[in-house]
C-alpha cells in the first residue's frame, strides 16, 4: 500500500545552507519536487531530503525513502515515465550526475544528484 493511501509520510530535511545560482537552484527544485512525488507514492513513512558538500565546490542532493525500492537493473533512461525523463534532463542541464542506490539501511530507494558549482555553464 502506498503511503498516500494509508499512514502519512514523514519528510526530513537535512544538510547545509548553500547559496546557489538560479541556473542551478531552479533545476534542483524541480528534481526534488519530482523525486518527492515518487517517494510519497511508495514510501512506507520516512523520506529524507539531504544536501551535503562532498568537497570544496562539489555537492550531493539526495532523496531517499523506505519504500519497496526499485526493480533489479532499473535504468532511468529506459523508463517510459515522464518524471524520470525530466529528472535525467535536468541533471544533465546542471552538468550533474544521477546515481540510484538502496535507501537507508538497505531498504527503499535513494536518488543522488551530484553537481559542482565550478563546472556549471
Amino acid at each position: 500500500m502506498a503511503a498516500s493511501e494509508g499512514s502519512p509520510s514523514v519528510i526530513a530535511i537535512e544538510g547545509i545552507e548553500l547559496d546557489l545560482p538560479t541556473a542551478t537552484a531552479s533545476p534542483l527544485a524541480f528534481i526534488v519536487s519530482e523525486l518527492l512525488t515518487n517517494s510519497i507514492k511508495y514510501a512506507k513513512g520516512r523520506i529524507i531530503v539531504r544536501l551535503e558538500a562532498t568537497s570544496e565546490n562539489d555537492y550531493a542532493l539526495s532523496v531517499s525513502d523506505d519504500g519497496c525500492g526499485l526493480p533489479e537493473g532499473f535504468d532511468p533512461t529506459a523508463t517510459r515515465g515522464l518524471g524520470m525523463k525530466l529528472i535525467s534532463a535536468l541533471v544533465r542541464q546542471i552538468g550533474g550526475e544521477l546515481q540510484i542506490a538502496l535507501g537507508e539501511n538497505g531498504h527503499g530507494a535513494r536518488f543522488n544528484v551530484l553537481f559542482s558549482l565550478t563546472t556549471h555553464p
